[in-house]
């Protein structure tokens, strides 16, 4: 028996030494189990209990032989621990594995965040209580150093990108409502989720909005107040609000919702409860109620007129009508504040069964009234086509019969002196066909004027003029005519202090001649023509003012004619008027050229007694100097040249023109030589070489190569005496511009056709004598 005894306290005491190693061994793997952190500290405690355990049995073995029972108690705790940290060993095990698979799929987790988190800036852990970062991932990438870092801190720094807050009335505030303490107090107050629009300055330098979203919860475990925040780009999103609100609450001032004769407002804005909108009372009510209380009173109309918007707007009508169609509209007209203001109600289906429909309800004042302008404006412009075609059939009439005028005449005497042999007979009808020519070619001129200048292509050509000399020169242009018809012809102009000037001198001469000549077409022999200009008093030293009267004793005009005289084509219809021929264009060109000068154009007349002009404009006053130089800069007049056996190469296409031109540059003594474009004149003075021709007259529009590409060729020829040959241009361009290009492209004079003898003889004295 003793020998049993001492085996199993022997036996008892090896397996405790191999308990306590296991023990040990527990106690350091659980210490590497997490969220065991608080229970660590007592984990050492059934190891040392394992150990006094054993020193017990030792004890009792060394002083003392215990009876079989305590033997027995001793050996079989020292099994029973055995059992039991066999156990406990196994749940470690699982516990380890455990572990590793969370930690495995903690890091998957990580990864899908890392994925996840892509679209947000920052994606942030917080535990407030404890003001600190538990995990941070910025621009989806997880910052394992962020941990433990403290959240005030964290966001303090975060402040030198914020640009502002996007508060609810769209003002930008410097405060930031995402604190620790704002959060915490958040929390308190039951709120779980907070949201803010953000100003900020990315790190990639753009200025955007950006969302903040915090879910704010308690920690199960430690009772904590954990915050999950993200950070999200919002541009878009705003744009879309903003694009939902435009079309939503601009559009309609109240959506609504009507469910079983019940109505509850879903947007709009209940100030303008007692306003135009007649906006409901109350956001939820009965819709007959509303209707009745609110809408029928300020319709506008009779009794009838509300009783048909009664029934129109009715629950029971809006039901049938969505059963035939969808939308249902009605627009009705109501009167508040006064104002005229019209309403439509829009009614769609939500849930057909449910009675459940929705109400839009839309101010279209803004566009009715739109609307009514736009068909305003469609008549204007209805009767304005509608006069520009009268115009223009006027026109086409006025200028038929005006060039049919002198067409008939110069064909009627045509053929009147073909078939006269009587030298004299044949003279006159020369003169008068010339005479006819003459106001054709002045109606041609009067038309393109008068396109140029409704097309804004006429300029003012400005140069130093003397006006006294300007005045001296209409009045003998007039004198002998006037005194052939027996009217008394007056110029005064003394009145001047500043007579020299910068103006256009060739249309002031176009003013001057077309008032002259209208005040001596329309006034009878035994009448008078009086034209008056003087400069009124003024205080700018460096621009004058002047008067220009002309005034007649003539027919005058009625009170209709003299409103719209400066119109274009309008002629007085009167007996008295109807004999005198006349463009109708005259004083429409004089005011457009008034205007263009910036001056003004008044007419004083009356039937039987005569009219007056009275233009007023301001010129720049120059220094004074002496007459004779006023006016022009082209020196000396050059002197007369003998054309008697010059060689001329003349370039023109029409067959025509160039027969006349050949005969008139004949008769001034040139031998001439005649091609039929520019290239055929180059190839033929290229031929003859230098010193054969002395003159190359050119027509301008030309086939093959034109005259100004002609002009440039010759100037570019090699041999000097060739490239310097004297160029006339004999062309029907006969504008301003027309001319500058000439000049450009190396020609020396330019003649308009028609061709007057003097002005070609002109230009070639000036061409020749150049060249010299």
């Amino acid at each position: 028996m003793d020998l049993l005894i001492d085996l199993m306290i022997y036996a008892g005491s090896a397996l405790m030494v191999y308990n306590i190693w296991r023990c040990n061994s527990f106690v350091r793997q659980m210490r590497g189990v997490r969220g065991l952190e608080k229970q660590q500290a007592i984990l050492p405690v059934p190891l040392f209990l394992l150990i006094g355990f054993l020193v017990g049995y030792l004890l009792v073995g060394i002083f003392g032989t215990p009876d079989l029972i305590i033997a027995g108690i001793l050996f079989g705790g020292s099994v029973f621990v055995y059992v039991v940290l066999g156990i406990m060993y196994t749940i470690i095990e699982r516990l380890r594995e455990s572990r590793q698979q969370s930690d495995a799929l903690y890091a998957q987790i990580l990864n899908d965040i890392g994925s996840l988190t892509q679209a947000y800036l920052m994606v942030v852990r917080a535990n407030l209580t404890r003001d600190l970062i538990e995990e941070l991932v910025e621009n989806g990438e997880y910052q394992s150093g962020a941990e433990n870092t403290p959240y005030s801190a964290f966001m303090e720094a975060r402040k030198s990108r914020l640009l502002g807050i996007r508060q609810h009335d769209n003002a930008l505030s410097q405060e930031c409502s995402f604190t620790r303490d704002d959060l915490l107090r958040c929390f308190e107050e039951g709120r779980r989720l907070a949201e803010q629009r953000v100003l900020v300055l990315l790190d990639s330098g753009e200025v955007s909005f950006v969302k903040l979203t915090a879910q704010l919860a308690s920690d199960p475990q430690s009772g904590d107040v954990v915050a999950f925040i993200t950070e999200e780009p919002c541009n878009d999103e705003m744009v879309n609000e903003t694009l939902l609100n435009k079309a939503l609450i601009g559009q309609f001032d109240m959506i609504t919702s009507l469910m079983d004769g019940a109505y509850r407002v879903v947007i709009g804005d209940s100030s303008a409860a007692e306003g135009a909108n007649i906006f409901p009372r109350e956001l939820e009510g009965d819709y007959q109620t509303y209707l009745t209380e609110q809408v029928l009173p300020v319709v506008r109309g009779d009794a009838d007129e509300r009783r048909r918007v009664a029934d129109a707007l009715s629950f029971m009508t809006v039901e049938r009508e969505l059963q035939k169609h969808e939308p249902y509209e009605v627009t009705i007209a109501i009167v508040a504040g006064g104002d005229l203001r019209y309403k439509r109600f829009d009614f769609y289906v939500v849930d057909r069964d449910a009675h459940f429909y929705l109400l839009l309800k839309s101010d279209t004042t803004e566009a009715r009234r739109e609307e009514l302008e736009r068909n305003e404006q469609l008549e204007k412009a209805l009767v304005e086509a509608q006069r520009a075609s009268q115009a223009k059939t006027m026109f086409l009439s006025n200028m038929s019969h005006d060039i049919r005028t002198p067409m008939n005449a110069i064909v009627g005497y045509t053929e009147m002196a073909k078939k006269s042999d009587d030298i004299a007979v044949v003279h006159e009808d020369l003169e008068k066909i010339d005479a006819s020519s003459k106001y054709l070619l002045a109606l041609i001129n009067d038309v393109l004027e008068m396109s140029r200048i409704e097309s804004g292509r006429l300029e003012l050509d400005l140069e130093p003029a003397d006006l006294t000399k300007v005045m001296g020169e209409v009045r003998d242009l007039f004198a002998s005519q006037m005194a052939e018809k027996g009217i008394a012809y007056t110029v005064d102009y003394r009145n001047i202090t500043h007579q020299h000037v910068s103006m256009d001198v060739t249309r002031v001469n176009r003013v001057l001649l077309n008032l002259i000549g209208n005040a001596y077409k329309f006034t009878p022999s035994g009448g008078s023509v009086t034209v008056t200009l003087r400069e009124l008093a003024g205080v700018d030293p460096f621009n004058s003012t002047y008067e220009l009267s002309v005034r007649d004793t003539g027919i005058g005009m009625s009170e209709e004619f003299a409103a719209k005289v400066f119109d274009a084509f309008e002629r007085e219809r009167t007996s008295t008027a109807s004999g005198i021929q006349g463009t109708g264009l005259g004083m429409a060109i004089t005011k457009r050229i008034v205007d263009l000068m910036g001056g003004t154009i008044e007419v004083d007349s009356e039937q039987g007694r005569g009219t007056e002009f009275i233009v007023r404009v301001a010129f720049a006053v120059l220094e004074d100097q002496p007459a004779a130089d006023a006016g022009t800069d082209a020196g000396d007049a050059p002197e007369p040249i003998d054309f008697e056996g010059m060689r001329l190469l003349l370039a023109e296409d029409n067959e025509i023109n160039r027969e006349i031109a050949g005969v008139v540059l004949e008769e001034l003594g040139f031998v001439v030589d005649m091609v039929e474009d520019g290239q055929q004149a180059l190839d033929k003075l290229v031929a003859a070489g230098p010193g054969v021709y002395d003159v190359v007259v050119t027509d301008i529009q030309m086939p093959v190569m034109n005259g100004l590409d002609e002009a440039r060729a010759i100037r570019a020829l090699p041999d000097p005496a060739l490239a310097g040959i004297p160029i006339v241009a004999m062309s029907a361009n006969a504008f301003r511009e027309d001319i500058e290009a000439s000049r450009a492209a190396g020609i020396d004079a330019h003649v308009a056709k028609p061709i007057d003898i003097g002005e070609v003889i002109d230009a070639l004295t000036l061409a020749i004598g150049s060249a010299r």
